[in-house]
């Protein structure tokens, strides 16, 4: 992961005029890539990279990624970011630990997608405090933020 980072970071002069990478696809590959073969989709315009479903996922550098792609981040600046793509869903055990630690709705069960994006984010947000297994220290711990700021504002 720490090489992809890194890979990402050194790629950022080779970017478009939008400050993109070029080679990065768009997110809806990803997500149909996870709607075929995993039992969860993350919905990417939603998902604010702060990586809280591999932190809470009792086998997550096993079965997830961080991937560079092309998103919006809650709709806005649609730009390269990194984002978790579930690389080995296999391995998954369906315990939905990481659907519970997502603190914006993006990543659901593949049989409940997200239908109103901007009525699940709204919900969520306004759940936050009120979330029983993580809490707010769960989401706002240090990590979670320094991630969300790294996968949506890499340093140049």
């Amino acid at each position: 992961m720490q090489r992809l980072i890194n890979d990402m970071s050194s790629d950022m002069s080779n970017t478009d005029m939008h400050g993109g990478l070029m080679e990065a696809e768009d997110w809806r590959v990803y997500h149909e890539r996870m709607k075929e073969t995993a039992p969860l989709t993350i919905h990417y315009p939603l998902c604010g990279g702060g990586e809280e479903c591999i932190s809470a996922c009792p086998f997550g550098e096993e079965i997830w990624e961080v991937v560079p792609m092309r998103v919006s981040l809650f709709g806005l600046g649609y730009k390269v970011r990194l984002r978790p793509y579930m690389a080995h869903p296999e391995k998954c055990r369906k315990c939905y630990i990481c659907v519970e630690a997502c603190p914006t709705g993006a990543l659901t069960p593949v049989d409940r997608p997200v239908r109103h994006p901007a009525f699940v984010f709204i919900y969520n947000a306004l759940k936050l405090p009120f979330k029983k297994r993580y809490g707010v220290k769960f989401v706002f711990r240090r990590e979670h933020v320094e991630k969300f700021k790294r996968n949506n504002w890499p340093k140049g």
